[in-house]
C-alpha cells in the first residue's frame, strides 16, 4: 500500500475561492505588546536572562509591528548566541539577527509562490520600479499560460501583504517595487 505523508495540492479551481475569502487587516503591534509577545517565548525556550528587555525593545521596533518578524529575529538571535556559545545575546548578536531573520523570512515567503507569482516577482525585482501595464506585458511575454489581469492583481495584492513588495499610488499611476 503506496502511503502519501504529504498533503495532496488544491486544485486551481479551489486555490482560487480560497484565494477570494475577506482578509483580514491587523494593527501593527506596538514596541510594548511585541515585547510582551516575545517576553515568554524567551521564558519557554531560553534561560530568563538570555534576553534583556532593552534587547526585546530593539527587536520589537526592528519588527516594524509585525510579530512574525519578531519572533524570527528572536530565534536567529538565539541561533546566533548558540552558535557563538555565548551565554547571553549580546546587543550585537541582535542587530546581525534582525537583517538574517528578514532575508530568511523573504526566502520562504519566495519559496513558496507558484510559477506566476514568481515571475511577476522576478520582473519586479528586475526593475526599481515598474507600471502595472509595463508589468502586465512582461509577464505575458513570460508566462506559458498567463494569467487574468484581475489574477494578477490578486497575487500582486498577496505578495503586498507578505512583504515582498511595494505599491505605490492608485490605479493609473501605482508603481509596483521590490522591498529587497
Amino acid at each position: 500500500m503506496d502511503i502519501n505523508p504529504l498533503p495532496q495540492p488544491l486544485n486551481e479551481r479551489l486555490q482560487s475561492r480560497l484565494r477570494t475569502v475577506t482578509r483580514i487587516s491587523f494593527d501593527a503591534y506596538t514596541v510594548d505588546e511585541l515585547v510582551e509577545i516575545l517576553r515568554p517565548r524567551v521564558r519557554q525556550g531560553l534561560r530568563e536572562d538570555a534576553v534583556s528587555t532593552d534587547q526585546l525593545a530593539m527587536i520589537a521596533n526592528a519588527a516594524a509591528g509585525d510579530a512574525r518578524v519578531g519572533i524570527e529575529v528572536l530565534r536567529v538571535a538565539a541561533r546566533r548566541a548558540t552558535q557563538q556559545a555565548l551565554d547571553t545575546v549580546t546587543d550585537e548578536v541582535t542587530q546581525e539577527a534582525v537583517s538574517e531573520a528578514k532575508v530568511e523570512i523573504r526566502q520562504r515567503n519566495v519559496e513558496k509562490l507558484t510559477t506566476d507569482q514568481r515571475i511577476l516577482y522576478e520582473i519586479i525585482t528586475e526593475r526599481d520600479e515598474i507600471e502595472p501595464s509595463e508589468l502586465y506585458e512582461a509577464y505575458r511575454a513570460r508566462a506559458d499560460n498567463p494569467k487574468t489581469n484581475r489574477t494578477v492583481r490578486n497575487h500582486l495584492q498577496k505578495r503586498e501583504q507578505y512583504n515582498l513588495i511595494r505599491a505605490d499610488g492608485q490605479n493609473r499611476g501605482r508603481t509596483y517595487q521590490s522591498l529587497y
